[in-house]
Formats: structure tokens, sequence, C-alpha cells
């Protein structure tokens, strides 16, 4: 009879080196054991049973370099830790013989371990090879080694190399698991803390909520409203790291009971229909009833088909969502279909894994923890099932979910066979707020807050811009008071509004789907229209690196969530005054050099007429009368002949100066090689007796104003035309530089060149660097470049040594973008600019 067997006679009296340990690490204590183990260890069972492994079987304590103890201990732990087998390379581990001496042995062990029904481990059998033999022969150097004891000698060798390195990847694996245990630990604990506080935030909040005794009003109904619900969201985050964590460490306890799963996942499906109604969406719930009972924990299903539902909802602007449940053969099998984003190929690999979430998606929020599918996948895995993803980018996606019917496949300890709860928990509650929440944050692109009754006009604005509803209604009823605010759903409708009306202040968070806070910063200081609006970015990360990248991108503070009421106000009030402020002195300086300009215009024509008398009669002295003076006459009158003329150019230079801050820019686009060549055809007409070489680029153009652009080139050739006057072989040539990263356009000669330590003042009104006598000028011309250059927010700047000749660089930005032509950026400041 099968019952009268003797399996543990059978056990002891089997062939094999086996001994059976219990899992109690670091002891590891012997319950049983081979006759063939007594025969090759020496021992009995009165002399191992009920004692430790390594207190029976130590290392020799005379080999300081023996290894097999620690080897030994180390694949028992990863045993334990991936319950598992483990099968070790060749081990040398040394045997005390009768006579307590060391003798040397060679073992290929292998490490099983026993499972009990809940999944632990309950036993493990150590289970070894003894290849001494083998060994000894292969290390004998006999004088006629057949080629298959050469071999064997070889694999040996192989073996011993292959132990070492396979010890190396299991101490680094070993460490690995050790660290993720600690994590999963930590977000455990973590978890398990939170939940507690948030027990007693829900509790009286949602007794606030239910108490008809004492309703709240509106205003602080509104604010309890608010807090629930993000309460319920925390709750949502909470419970699903603790349920993740419990998962990853084994500890997760399911309750198997028989559940109508189509009646219960189209109950489930269509909580979301009043979300999905107000959407471009349609929700197709197709879940007929299974008659077959499939035996799943219900809390667990609640959650796959939740987050299933949510996140196609989340990446789903318009289309359909559909949720159906079909029974096959041996198992029934969920689908959640939507139209929406899709996933690109390479991501499907990597959907599944904890924390990872698709870069660069444009979904109704920027929120998430990246938990949510692959908790779905370890709940399903749980059930004995498996989950699989289909999608493709621009048409949608696809989860598909089977469960086995019946619960043979399941913990027999696991199962139960009352019919499971039907009631929802607030794990429900929790992903249907957050669905109204997106909703409400991709309703409107813009939306002007209303304030105070009899507000006047004269508010500084304020555009609030977040995809969080709940957060940027926070911030508009705590700034709509004092300020006239105007809220954005991202960064892209933010921009828009921006540039149809610039506010005063911008009030951005960080995470938004498109346009980033930071990216959106960038494109403000890129746009000269705009680029004065001051910028509070806001964001969940805190530390100093996360604040320096958002000032780094030209942010005018950084403000860490959570915050106060009154930092948002005081943060706010202080850069609106200070934007109020510069607006000021903008005004005030734009004014007085209006002022400035008109008095110049107004004092040069009022020189003109007196001036021209002078230099009328001057010239007449000078042609009829020059005899009647004598030799110092002669030269004074000369000399007032000069100034006269000095003082023309010098009236025509301020008054070209004044004109060019005035007016608008009339930008089109501008062949800059045919104007210089132009220019430089009226210098050569005005001096044909000077031999100048002109080198100038074909087929130049950039958008500016042609009459402004002229003015410059003028004054540049001029400058270089003037500045070569004295070398023989003269020099001139336009081009764009062949690299760099801000475009630009150049000047150069071969002329006198300049000390460059006084680059900067040549872009000064009356700076000059040489003496009348040398070369003569105004020192008004390059004043004149640096204002129209500086009017098409560009730059300009200049590099030169002294006989060297000299080269004088402008940059001109596109329109609308402050972004200039061309290609290139020397690594010099431009002076003055």
């Amino acid at each position: 009879m099968t019952d009268a067997l003797d399996y543990r006679r059978l056990f002891e009296e089997s062939p094999d080196v086996l001994l059976v340990l219990r899992p109690d690490a670091p002891r590891f204590t012997m319950v049983a054991a081979t006759r063939a183990r007594h025969a090759v260890t020496h021992t009995t069972d009165e002399q191992v049973l009920g004692k430790g492994l390594f207190d029976a079987f130590p290392d020799d304590p005379g080999d300081p370099a023996a290894t097999g103890a620690r080897n030994l201990r180390a694949s028992l732990d990863r045993v334990l830790a991936t319950r598992a087998p483990d099968t070790m390379a060749v081990q040398r581990y040394d045997i005390p013989d009768p006579s307590g001496q060391f003798v040397t042995r060679y073992w290929s062990p292998k490490n099983i371990p026993i499972l009990d029904s809940r999944g632990e481990v309950e036993l493990i059998f150590h289970r070894v090879e003894d290849i001494t033999e083998l060994v000894r022969a292969s290390e004998v150097h006999e004088p006629l080694l057949s080629p298959s004891r050469k071999l064997e000698r070889e694999v040996v060798a192989r073996s011993r190399e292959l132990s070492d390195a396979n010890e190396s990847l299991r101490d680094a694996a070993a460490r690995l698991q050790e660290l993720d245990r600690a994590k999963t630990e930590f977000f455990s604990n973590v978890s398990h803390e939170f939940r507690t506080p948030l027990t007693l935030m829900l509790g009286p909040l949602e007794d606030a909520l239910a108490d008809g005794a004492h309703p709240l009003a509106g205003g602080q109904r509104q604010r309890i409203v608010m807090a629930h619900s993000n309460s319920l969201r925390l709750l949502k985050l909470v419970n699903a790291l603790l349920d993740f964590s419990r998962l990853q460490a084994g500890r997760h306890r399911a309750t198997f009971a028989p559940l109508d799963i189509g009646e219960a996942t189209a109950e489930l499906g269509g909580m979301f229909e009043s979300a999905v109604s107000q959407t471009l969406v349609r929700l197709v719930i197709d879940c007929p009833r299974v008659a077959e009972p499939v035996w799943v924990d219900r809390d667990m299903w609640e959650k796959i088909v939740l987050n299933l539902v949510s996140n196609a909802f989340k990446f789903t602007q318009a289309g359909e969502i559909s949720v159906r449940v079909r029974p096959e053969s041996d198992r029934v099998v969920l689908e959640v279909a939507d139209t929406g984003i899709g996933i690109p190929a390479e991501e499907l690999p990597r959907i599944f894994e904890r924390f990872h979430r698709v870069a660069g998606v444009a979904g109704r929020t920027h929120e998430g923890s990246g938990i949510g599918l692959a908790l779905v996948k370890e709940l399903v895995e749980l059930h004995g099932g498996r989950v699989g993803v289909t999608s493709i980018v621009g048409t949608g996606t696809t989860v598909r979910v089977e469960i086995l019917k019946g619960f043979e496949h399941l913990p027999t300890a696991s199962i139960v066979h009352a019919p499971a709860d039907p009631g929802s928990s607030r794990e429900a509650g929790a992903h249907l707020a957050d669905a109204e929440r997106w909703l409400r944050g991709t309703q409107a692109d813009t939306v002007d807050v209303p304030g105070p009754v009899g507000a006047g006009g004269s508010r500084a604005r304020i555009l609030v811009i977040d995809d969080n509803a709940d957060l940027r209604d926070y911030m508009s009823t705590l700034l709509a008071p004092v300020y006239a605010v105007t809220t954005a759903t991202n960064g892209d409708d933010g921009l828009a509004a921006v540039r149809r009306e610039p506010p005063d202040l911008i009030v951005s968070d960080v995470m938004m789907p498109g346009l980033t806070g930071t990216e959106l910063v960038r494109e403000l200081r890129a746009d000269p229209a705009i680029a004065m609006i001051p910028v509070i970015l806001v964001s969940a990360r805190a530390g100093e690196e996360s604040a320096i990248e958002g000032l780094d991108s030209g942010a005018d503070d950084y403000l860490i969530k959570p915050f106060s009421a009154q930092e948002l106000l005081a943060r706010v009030r202080t850069h609106v005054q200070q934007a109020r402020a510069r607006r000021t002195w903008i005004e005030e300086l734009e004014s007085a050099n209006r002022e400035l300009d008109a008095f110049t215009y107004s004092v040069a024509h009022d020189l003109r007429a007196p001036l021209r008398a002078i230099t009328g009669f001057t010239e007449i002295l000078l042609e009829h009368s020059l005899g009647q003076l004598d030799e110092d006459g002669q030269r004074h009158l000369r000399t007032v002949s000069e100034s006269g003329l000095r003082m023309g150019q010098l009236i025509d230079d301020l008054l070209e100066l004044s004109r060019v801050t005035r007016g608008e820019l009339a930008r089109s686009s501008v062949d800059l090689s045919a104007l210089v060549r132009s220019v430089a055809e009226r210098l050569r007409e005005a001096n044909p007796a000077r031999n100048v070489e002109l080198v100038i680029a074909d087929d130049i153009h950039a958008d500016a104003d042609p009459r402004l652009l002229r003015i410059v080139l003028e004054n540049l050739l001029g400058n270089a035309w003037k500045f070569t006057g004295k070398k023989q072989s003269a020099r001139i040539e336009f081009g764009v530089p062949e690299s760099g990263e801000v475009p630009a356009y150049f000047v150069r000669d071969n002329g006198a060149g300049f000390d460059p330590t006084y680059a900067a003042k040549l872009f000064g009104v009356f700076q000059r660097l040489h003496t009348q006598s040398e070369f003569e000028g105004t020192g008004v011309g390059l004043a004149t470049v640096m204002r129209i250059i500086k009017r098409h927010h560009g730059r300009v700047w200049a590099e030169s040594h002294p006989d060297q000749g000299a080269t004088f660089y402008f940059s001109l930005s596109r329109p609308s973008t402050g972004v200039a032509d061309g290609g290139f950026a020397p690594n010099h400041v431009a002076p003055g600019g």
C-alpha cells in the first residue's frame, strides 16, 4: 500500500548527498540528512540534526583564504530572497575527518526551496555532487594523460573560473535585491503612516459636508469640497504606493470570491459617464453578465478597472472609450480601448514598469505617479492572469486583461466561496474626482476670474497658468480680490493669451502638458514685445537645483508647493510693484529721450541759419578777398572755414542720430550685398583717387528697415574707407562669418585699427580714439549705428588691434521673436550692447 511507505527511510537511504535545512537564517538548522551525506562528511544524525549548518560545518580555521561557508551562506540567502532554486559553481569546502583534521573536498551544490501554500519558504534542500576525486585526478601530472582526462581537467578549471564570476554577479544581484527591498519597505512604511492623518482629514471633511443641521455657507463649502477632493486624490496615491510596495514585498493578501465580473465591470466603467458626457468622447460599456462566476479579489478588480478607464480618459480628447468583457473557453477577457494619442512602439515594452512615464505626451493633465499600469500588471498576475497592450500613435490604445475561470489556479487558503461584497470604496470616488478635475482643467483656454463688485479698471492684471483646476481656482480666488485675474489651462494657451493682451504678471506652474513653465519663460524672453513681463514659477520640485533651473530660464521668482496664501500674495504684490516701478522708469526715460531728441533737433535746426551765414561769407572772403589779408589773416580765415564745415557735419550727424530714434520700423527683406555695393560706389565717386580693394559676399539678405540699414552701412563702410586712407593696399570686406551660434554680419578693413581695451568707448556719442589731425570725424556715427541696431533688437561690437585693421559685427533680430538672423556669435561681449 502507498500509505504504508516510510518516506523518511526512503529519503535517508537515497544515494544522493542531501541535507534538509530550516529557513531560519542565519542559523539554517539541519533537520534531516541522507546516509550518503553522513558518509562523505564523517557524521551521524546525533552530530548534526538540530544544529546550525555553519556551526557543524565551518570553514577550516587554519585556511584564511577559505570561502566555502561564505559562498554557501550567500546562496541560501538568495533562495530566501527569491524563493527560487540557486545552483552554485564548484566549491572547495573542507570537511573534518574523524580525527578532527580538515580534508579537502570539492562540491557542486544546489539549494532548492520547498514552498508552503502561501508561497513562503518552508524548507530548503541542500544537494551536492561530490567531485573531489575528479578534481584530484585532474591535478595529477601523469605522463600519459588521455585526451578525455585533459578535457576533464580543463572543465574543472573553467568551472572554478565560472564560480568566481558567478559569485561576483550573485553578490551584485544580492546587493541590488537588498536595495530594492529597502526601497519597497520604505514606500510601504511611508504610505502606511500617511493613512492615519488622511483618515483624520477625510472623516471630519466628510462629516462637515454631510452636516444638515449646520450646513456650510457657499464660500466655506467650496473650500471644504476642494480639500476633500484633493484628500481623496492623496489617498489614491498613498493606496497605490502601499499596494505596490506590498505586492513587491510579497505581503499582499488577496481574498478571491465569486463575482459576476461583467456586472461589476459595467458598474465601475459607468461611473465615468457623467465626466465623459461633457467631452467629445463617447463611452461604450459592453459587459454582459458572465454565466460562470470568476474568482477575483473585489477590491483588486476595482483598482484594475478604475486605473484602465481613468488612464483612457486622461489621454483621449475625442472619439471613443470602450469597456468590454467577454467570456472565452477557459477565461474571461476585459478590454479597455480608446481612440486617444497612442503609445510609441519603442515605449510599449516599458509601459508596465513602475514609475515609468512616456515623455512628451499631451493628455488632459501632466499629473501622474507612473504607478497605475505597473499596479494593474501586478494585480492581474496575482490572479494568475496576464495583461497586454497594443497601440498605434494617433489612433489609440487597447489594454487586454485575461483572468482564468474557476479557482483551481488560485492559492487554496485565499479562496472564499461566498460572493464578493458589491459595494465600492473611496477608490472609485478618488478616480472620479480626478476625472472631474481634469475636465475642469481643459474646458476653456482662458477664463477671466470675476473680482469684487465695483472694482475699478486700474487693477494690475495677473495671468495664472496651471493644468490642475483646483490649484488654478485656489490661486485665482486668493488673487481676485486685489487683482484682475485671467487663467489658462496650459503653457500654449497661456502664451497665446499673453500675446493677445500682455498682463502685468504671470504666475505659472512648471510641469504642464505641452509648453512647460520654463519653456514658456524662454518664449517670453525671446519676444521683445513681452520680454519684460515678470514671471513667478510654481513647482512641487523643491531643492536648490530646481530653483536654479527655473531662475536660469529667465523667471523672476520660484515658489515651491505647498505654499501659504500669505506667501503667494506677498510675492505677487512685490513683483507687481516692481513691474509698475520699472514701467514708470522706462516711460520717464523714454520721455526724457524724446525731449532730448526734440531739443537736439531744435538746437541743430536753429544753428543751421547762423552757420550758413558764417560759412557763406567765409567762402566769399576766401574766393574774392583772400589777397587783401596778410599770412596770419589768411590762416585764420581758412580755420574759420574748416571749423564751419566740421560744425555743419556735426549738426547733420546729430540730426541723423535724432531721426533714427523716431518713427516705426518699416521692416522688409533687404539685399545687403546690393546695398553694400551701392554705398561703396558712392564712396568711390566721392574719392576717385583712392584705390581700395572691395570684397563683397553675394546673396546676403536680412529682414530690417532698409533706410536705417543704409545708414548703418554708410557709417561702417565710411569708417573703413577713412581709416584705410593711409594704407597703400587698402582692403575692405563685407560678409557673414562662417560659424557661430548667433547670426551676424561684418565689415572688416586692414586700416589703422585701435586698442581693444577702449572698444566699448566707440559706440558712445562724441567718443573718438584718434585725434582730429589723424582722422577727421565727429564721434557720432557709431553711436547712430548702435541706436539703429538696438532698435532692431540686435547687437553691435568690434574687434581690433593697432595697425592691424578692425572688424565691426552686427546682428539683427527676426520680427516678434528676438532671435537674430544669420549664424554667428563670437565669444566676446558686445561693446556697449
